[in-house]
């Protein structure tokens, strides 16, 4: 694949607050890249940076292979979607989205025969006379995104699109997002806060903290192999046990707890991060921690166990709704060693 768009020590200071640390990023062309992290991390300020929304107070953006640093933000053939929509109250649907159009003279006929193209790919070709205020939260950002992809950007940059939306609606426009990128075959870069939407949609999650790239990789690499004690606990619900290295193994407490084969040899502190859904419950003599259910808490279509350990760690477990234990009962829990992960960080 051919680089998009690429970062060279990108930074934003403001005054002798750094809302972004100097950052190499490189975006291939047709990928959809998620910035997550939360507030204040940076993930917001790169993307005004890109967009061009915000001059940088130092570094390098490539578009294309061409320096981009100070080109207006019109002139970048970028497309950015907001979360609050921005759309016109006064016009249309179908004038919303011809709106960009008009604003770069295309002629009529080619207006009318691109809105009806982009309306019928975000599936609203038969609300095209209605106002904004006659649509729902999902039905205005669907127009939103049309109006965004009429004029065919090759970058599409959303700025927290769904957080306005509830749950199950937000759900659903995820999956639309993700089936629009594949027939536009643009570069989309999406920020968000919210960890499951990143894992759902993305290509690649650039996890940000502190002003800094945390971790980048696959939505796959960041949650089975995070790097740090910060990205285990972002991503998903985490046990991490702090404690010491010895002898090839964590002491925990009073306990000796197994590394994963892969571990790195070595002594000080570290700790080991095991996920619900890997460990499970057992007789206490099998168990690597024993405890007591404090909590079972119903999710749907499994339940998670909440063990208070007596050593400062509330241990959760998924388990099978059928075999959940009751509050107040002891419970053993274990994991195989190699599905843990060590931090060292």
């Amino acid at each position: 694949m051919t680089v998009k768009l690429r970062t060279h020590g990108l930074c934003k200071r403001y005054g002798d607050v750094l809302a972004l640390a100097p950052t190499d990023l490189q975006v291939e062309s047709g990928e959809f890249l998620t910035l997550l992290g939360p507030s204040g991390s940076g993930k917001t300020t790169l993307l005004q940076m890109i967009s061009g929304l915000v001059t940088p107070s130092e570094g390098r953006l490539y578009i294309d292979g061409v320096d981009a640093t100070h080109m207006p933000a019109g002139e970048r053939g970028i497309g950015l979607v907001f979360q609050s929509y921005a759309l016109f109250p006064h016009l249309s649907v179908t004038e919303n989205v011809a709106y960009p159009l008009r604003m770069r003279r295309i002629a009529e006929k080619q207006i009318a025969r691109d809105v009806a193209e982009v309306l019928a790919m975000v599936q609203m070709q038969e609300y095209g006379a209605r106002y904004p205020h006659e649509l729902s939260g999902g039905q205005q950002q669907r127009v939103a995104l049309a109006r965004c992809f009429v004029y065919r950007p090759s970058v599409v940059l959303l700025d927290e699109p769904l957080g306005a939306l509830d749950k199950k609606l937000r759900e659903h426009m995820q999956l639309e997002i993700r089936r629009l990128h594949k027939e536009l075959k643009a570069t989309f870069i999406y920020v968000t806060h919210d960890q499951e939407e990143a894992l759902t949609m993305s290509d690649r999650i650039c996890l940000m903290n502190r002003a800094r790239i945390e971790q980048i990789g696959t939505p796959l690499e960041l949650y089975d192999r995070p790097v740090s004690r910060f990205a285990a606990d972002f991503l998903g619900h985490s046990n991490i046990l702090e404690g010491r290295l010895a002898d090839g193994a964590l002491v925990w407490k009073d306990k000796t707890l197994p590394l994963p084969a892969d571990a790195p040899a070595g002594d000080g502190t570290a700790a080991l991060l095991v996920r619900p859904e890997t460990a499970q419950l057992c007789a206490r003599e099998q168990a690597l921690v024993e405890g007591t259910v404090s909590q079972v808490v119903f999710t749907g279509a499994d339940v998670r166990v909440l063990i208070d350990s007596g050593r400062g760690l509330e241990f959760v477990v998924r388990s099978a709704r059928h075999a959940a234990p009751r509050p107040g009962d002891a419970a053993g829990i274990t994991w195989s060693a190699d599905q843990a992960v060590l931090l060292q960080r």
